[in-house]
């Protein structure tokens, strides 16, 4: 059984990489926020109303630790933005699912989303891609299932910590206005990568 769900994660991760490598435009990517050693750059994505982005920050952190906080999930309603609800679903070898619910303002309806996970390894250096699995959990009568979405992150070793690269795209569902999840694609990123940087400066 454990080995099933892990080949349907990587499968599932492989298709959505493919599809993120697909719709992606060629359009230049457009700095929208670069202070305190992190920046978020969006494009717009072919077929979409809502623009991906690409952030990125460096960490007084090895790789593995910052991996370790991004494979808490618990701790993520206390420090990525939005996050009304984590937690764990299934744990495989190199792979991992978790559900994740995000608040939206009223009269917008919660998102909420199953995401899989697959670890990469090069060295010290470490690559996550992200994908979803939208029927793995039961639906919510109170929140919008994301069923489309892909991207990854790279932990990259370097003197003194760790360069994070996050690239994502989201499509959220329903009926939404491009504005207010356009806003959020900067801020989300914007306020993980603050807190990431936040929690290791703390303990180095």
């Amino acid at each position: 059984m454990k080995r099933g769900m892990t080949v349907l994660v990587r499968g599932l991760a492989l298709l959505l990489g493919i599809v993120w490598a697909g719709t992606v435009l060629s359009a230049e990517w457009e700095t929208q926020f670069d202070e305190g050693g992190v920046r978020i750059d969006t494009r717009d994505v072919d077929n979409s109303a809502y623009q991906a982005f690409r952030a990125t920050a460096k960490v007084a952190a090895h790789p593995e630790a910052v991996l370790a906080r991004l494979q808490d999930i618990d701790s993520y309603p206390d420090w990525f933005p939005d996050t009304i609800e984590a937690r764990r679903v299934q744990t495989g070898d190199a792979t991992w699912i978790n559900y994740v619910r995000t608040d939206a303002p009223w009269p917008v309806k919660d998102r909420d989303a199953v995401y899989t996970q697959r670890l990469e390894r090069d060295g010290d250096n470490l690559r996550i891609v992200v994908g979803v699995a939208p029927d793995t959990v039961p639906e919510s009568k109170d929140a919008v299932r994301i069923r489309a979405a892909a991207g990854h992150w790279e932990l990259v070793a370097s003197e003194g910590g760790t360069a994070i690269h996050w690239e994502f795209h989201v499509e959220p569902g329903g009926n939404i206005p491009s504005s207010l999840v356009n806003a959020r694609v900067v801020e989300t990123p914007k306020g993980a990568l603050q807190s990431l940087k936040a929690h290791f400066a703390a303990r180095s």
